[in-house]
C-alpha cells in the first residue's frame, strides 16, 4: 500500500495494533516509516497513543466460549443457529458490518471462519450459514463454539453507514447476502432513512430475512436479479428517484452489476458492498484479503475503509 488509508479500527480500543511492529500501519504515515504526517484524520492521533502506551500494541480480540442453543434448517445446507455468548462481545457486535470468526471448541485455529452477525438480542447472536466446506459442516445444537471478535469490516464502504439519516436508500441483498442486511436495516430505519429493499433469492430456495425485517418501514421488492425486466426495474428506480446511498449484499457479480447501474446515472451515489474476500486472520497480518485498487495500491480489506468503486 502506497499511501495511508482509514482504518476500521481506528480510535477503537483495538488500536494500535500489531501492524505498527511491522511498520504497516493502514492511517499512520509515520507509522509506516515515514517522517512526515500523512493521515486522515480519524479524531484520534494514532501516533499519540502508540507512544503514550509506551510503543506497546492494545489488547486484541478475545475468543469467547459459546454454545449452539438452537438450529433452524432454511433450506438444504442453509441454516440460521442461535449462539449464546458473552453479553460483552454482543455489545461490541450491535454494529453495522460486525462479523465474527466461529469454530468448534474442540478443533484447531485452522478450523476459524468469518460470518456475518444476522442478529441479535441482549443474550444471544444469530448467524446464517451455508454448511458446505470443512469449516462450516458439523455445527450442531448443543456444540461448543469457540467466537473470537469483535469485526466490524463486514460492509465496505467510504464513510459511516451507521451516521445517515433522513437519506433515500436502496439495499439490494441476493442469496446468502442477506446475512448482512438485517443490522444495516435497524439502524438506518432508526435513523429515518427511506428505505427500499430489493430481494432475490439467488441459488437459494428461501427469501429468509423476511421473518424479520420491519414492513412498515421497509419497502420490499422480491425480483431475480439476472431477469432482463427485473434488473431494468432496479435499474429505472436507482436512475428515476432521489437515491443518495446504495448498499449492495451479494456476490461480487452482483456488485459489478449494480455499480454499472450507477454509473449510468448522473447522482452523486454513496456506494455500500458486502465484503465478499477471503478473511483468515480479521488483523491485516496474514494477507489473504488483500486487493489491488485501480490506482495500484495494495489494500487490506480486513480493515480498510474505502470506496468500492476502487476495488470493483
Amino acid at each position: 500500500m502506497s499511501k495511508p488509508y482509514k482504518c476500521i479500527d481506528s480510535g477503537s480500543k483495538y488500536c494500535p495494533c500489531h501492524l505498527v511492529d511491522t511498520m504497516d500501519c493502514i492511517s499512520c504515515s509515520q507509522l509506516r516509516g515515514e517522517v512526515f504526517c500523512d493521515c486522515q484524520w480519524n479524531g484520534v492521533c494514532i501516533l499519540y497513543e502508540y507512544y503514550m502506551k509506551n510503543q506497546m500494541v492494545c489488547d486484541q480480540r478475545l475468543d469467547y466460549e459459546s454454545q449452539i442453543v438452537d438450529k433452524i434448517n432454511l433450506d438444504e445446507n442453509l441454516f440460521l443457529i442461535k449462539i449464546k455468548t458473552d453479553n460483552k462481545l454482543i455489545k461490541e457486535l450491535d454494529s453495522i458490518g460486525s462479523y465474527i470468526f466461529i469454530r468448534k471448541a474442540d478443533v484447531n485455529t485452522y478450523h476459524n471462519t468469518p460470518m456475518s452477525v444476522f442478529n441479535l438480542d441482549e443474550d444471544f447472536i444469530y448467524v446464517v450459514y451455508q454448511a458446505i466446506g470443512p469449516k462450516t459442516k458439523g455445527f450442531n445444537k448443543g456444540d461448543s463454539l469457540i467466537l473470537r471478535g469483535p469485526y466490524w469490516s463486514g460492509i465496505v464502504g467510504e464513510g459511516d453507514l451507521s451516521k445517515i439519516e433522513k437519506e433515500s436508500i436502496v439495499i439490494v441483498a441476493r442469496g446468502i447476502g442477506q446475512s448482512s442486511i438485517l443490522i444495516p436495516l435497524k439502524k438506518l430505519i432508526h435513523k429515518k432513512n427511506k428505505i427500499v429493499l430489493f430481494l432475490d433469492e439467488g441459488k437459494l430456495n428461501s427469501l429468509y430475512c423476511l421473518d424479520y425485517v420491519d414492513n412498515k418501514n421497509v419497502k420490499i421488492v422480491i425480483m431475480n436479479m439476472f431477469d432482463a425486466i427485473d434488473r431494468k426495474k432496479l435499474e429505472d428506480y436507482i436512475k428515476h428517484n432521489p437515491i443518495n446511498i446504495v448498499f449492495s449484499a451479494g456476490s461480487d457479480m452482483v456488485h459489478r452489476e449494480i455499480k454499472s447501474m450507477i454509473e449510468q446515472t448522473d447522482k452523486s451515489i454513496r456506494w455500500f458492498v458486502s465484503n465478499n474476500n477471503i478473511l483468515c486472520c480479521g488483523e491485516g497480518l496474514c494477507g489473504s484479503c488483500i486487493r489491488k485498487t485501480k490506482d495500484g495500491d495494495r489494500v487490506k480489506l480486513c480493515k480498510t475503509v474505502i470506496d468500492p468503486r476502487k476495488i470493483y
